[in-house]
């Protein structure tokens, strides 16, 4: 039976069923090969739920080798048997108008491959996960959008709250080959299974009345049907039409998208800065694509070019039913906390109440991208508000789950066992997740729950200069090791330092290197000792001086690897240093700067440097996010002048240690090539 049967087997008996009718079956698409496997479960869940037998496919080991052998009798027989299983199912749910195009081997194989699996148990959805695993083959061997993982598509019917016996819909824009749909499906059939014994051809009902989707490519539109179809047995209507999303004009022609109309909606539209949309007859419907990078407020005198992903969380937003509709959408690290999108931030919570965020693991979308993004629910307002003061009251769920079940590169990642071996449970709190939701909702205490979930006041948010709405960025907001700052006064960086900057990006010229020849170092080479690299700049090049560092400044890496805290030393005095470096002038009038890289270094700043991090692929921090962090200074000025003669130390040692370590390779250098 199936509770006898574990993931891992069952994943690689339906990975089994695929390979073998890719190779030895008359279809070889992946979307035929889906439907036709869909008809033979479609035909073991009609025996188990009409006929009741359980499970549908049970065979003997004597028989199971027939199965997997050349035609024989046995064989022969099974497939008459299905054959007449597949008419009286037509003429019972009347899902289904073609004929089955699998052979008789073929068919053998595969009810041998479902032996002892009960296809219609309520703890499993063994359709589900079969055709889930089909779609992802269809993305990996034809090509196609990423795969959005059941963890996160699931998490989202959850958040959403998603019922359409209360007469819910489900709409999803970028529907690709139907991730979010299929997801609703699954959340449908368990819903109805808690409340009774609903037969699959009712919950197939249910869901035709309420799935809805487009998408843009109409070769992947056609995948997520035929994946639907499969699941849904055989409907005669496209559950996914094709068309441009973005584009007002595709639904005028549509009954059943409408804009202001829908309960729920849920999708992972394309995002990537490189992709921007230029069409002016689409932009001039956002108002998205009317409000500039540095204002917050529409300017409604020029279009600015989008990247796809942000006019999708308008385009979102404007379906649903104001006041209580809501939406589950996938949005890059980028619009959630870069400094560039501020203004996305500003208009989605003017337009929509911000109810959740999930921070989701890096490996999500990995091995197809790295780029880092969050599930996001909103409810669309009763109407658009003027300010944002109103907010501060409001509340927001924020989670960081850890694992989603595989690596980066998409192999499953299982859990371990107390003795350290491992299970064949695939490794992830997603579910804690949910359940610290449903507690939040109920009111109810969720800390042992899920110990990265937290619930943070929106007055965060506005308090914030950058309106970030990431939950990294909150739940690094905890300082929990300061266990009394009385002994401290504050003042932020900005205001105890001269200047906080990088270059700006040019085309650099490099050279072979000659004796009066500038290095250029890069973020990897500020705690160096030693000079290492291979790239020079001419002496007299005129952009070198914007490039240029000087003894005594501070330098902080902004990109990549996020953080690295360091001091020019005398001897690097004029080398040139990447704009992937921030520059802080000291004001040693004000503050010693023996004592700001100290604090720098500390644990305590570099939560409060992380807390700055953004970006989708590259974290990234910005001058004005080192600039607010707030340096804790001594009152007891005993302690202050002992701090900064250390540091002073420590510098004047690093100095001698940089001379020394020069001689010494030198000298080394010429005994090696005397």
């Amino acid at each position: 039976m199936l509770n006898n049967i574990s993931n891992l087997d069952l994943q690689e008996r339906i990975n089994n069923i695929y390979d073998y009718a890719y190779t030895n079956s008359p279809v070889r698409t992946p979307t035929t090969i889906g439907r036709e496997v869909g008809k033979i479960l479609h035909i073991g869940m009609y025996i188990e739920e009409v006929e009741k037998v359980k499970p549908a496919f049970s065979f003997n080991k004597q028989e199971l080798k027939m199965l997997n052998g050349e035609e024989n009798s046995f064989s022969l027989d099974l497939y008459n048997k299905i054959l007449d299983k597949y008419k009286l199912m037509n003429e019972n749910w009347g899902i289904y108008t073609d004929q089955l195009l699998f052979n008789t081997q073929n068919i053998a194989y595969i009810c041998g491959k479902l032996n002892d699996i009960l296809i219609s148990d309520h703890n499993r959805d063994v359709f589900g996960d079969t055709l889930e695993v089909f779609r992802s083959k269809w993305i990996k061997q034809e090509g196609g959008q990423f795969f959005t993982d059941q963890k996160v598509t699931s998490l989202a019917m959850h958040l959403l709250g998603f019922d359409p016996r209360n007469g819910d819909d489900l709409v999803d824009l970028c529907s690709g080959t139907g991730g979010f749909l299929l997801a609703g499906l699954k959340h449908i059939k368990n819903l109805v299974e808690e409340d009774s014994d609903a037969t699959e051809h009712e919950i197939i009902e249910l869901a035709k009345k309420s799935l809805k989707g487009q998408e843009i490519d109409g070769e992947v539109a056609k995948v997520g049907n035929a994946t639907l179809a499969a699941r849904l047995g055989g409907s005669n209507t496209d559950f996914i039409n094709n068309g441009n999303s973005l584009d007002i004009n595709s639904f005028k022609e549509q009954e059943n998208i409408q804009f202001g109309e829908h309960l729920c909606a849920a999708t992972n539209p394309p995002f990537g800065a490189k992709i921007t949309i230029k069409d002016t007859s689409i932009l001039n419907q956002y108002e998205l694509a009317k409000i500039s990078n540095s204002h917050l407020d529409s300017t409604k005198s020029q279009l600015y070019r989008r990247a796809p992903d942000i006019l999708f969380i308008e385009q979102n937003i404007k379906l649903l039913k104001p006041g209580i509709g809501k939406l589950a959408i996938v949005i890059p690290y980028q619009a959630l906390s870069g400094p560039q999108t501020q203004y996305v931030r500003n208009w989605v919570l003017k337009n929509a109440k911000l109810l959740a965020v999930i921070d989701l693991p890096s490996e999500t979308f990995q091995p197809h991208t790295g780029t880092k993004t969050a599930l996001v629910l909103l409810e669309r307002r009763k109407k658009p508000l003027d300010n944002l003061d109103s907010i501060k009251n409001e509340k927001v769920f924020m989670s960081v789950p850890r694992w989603i079940g595989h690596d980066r590169r998409g192999n499953p990642v299982y859990k371990q066992a107390p003795d350290g071996k491992l299970t064949n449970e695939i490794l992830s709190d997603f579910d804690d997740v949910k359940n610290a939701y449903f507690a939040y909702i109920n009111k109810k205490d969720f800390s042992n729950i899920h110990e990265h979930s937290f619930v943070m006041s929106c007055k965060n948010i506005i308090d914030d200069s950058l309106l970030r709405i990431n939950a990294q960025f909150y739940i690094n907001a905890e300082d929990v090791f300061l266990k009394d700052n009385s002994n401290f006064t504050t003042e932020k960086i900005k205001n105890v330092v001269k200047r906080i900057f990088y270059p700006g990006r040019f085309k650099r010229s490099y050279v072979d290197k000659y004796d009066r020849a500038v290095p250029f170092l890069g973020g990897s080479n500020i705690t160096q000792l030693i000079i290492e690299t291979d790239k020079w700049f001419r002496h007299d090049d005129p952009k070198l001086e914007q490039l240029c560092v000087e003894e005594g400044w501070l330098l902080v890496t902004r990109s990549g690897t996020t953080g690295i805290v360091s001091s020019v030393p005398k001897s690097w005095d004029g080398v040139a240093m990447s704009e992937h470096v921030i520059r802080i002038v000291p004001d040693n009038e004000k503050l010693d700067s023996g004592y700001l890289l100290a604090f720098l270094k500390t644990e305590y700043c570099q939560k409060q440097i992380a807390k700055g991090v953004f970006g989708s692929v590259i974290d990234e921090i910005t001058p004005e996010s080192i600039g607010e962090i707030e340096v804790l200074i001594p009152k007891n000025e005993e302690i202050m002048s002992n701090l900064i003669l250390q540091m002073k130390k420590a510098e004047i040692a690093k100095e001698a240690a940089i001379s020394n370590l020069y001689q010494t390779v030198g000298e080394l250098n010429n005994l090696l090539t005397d």
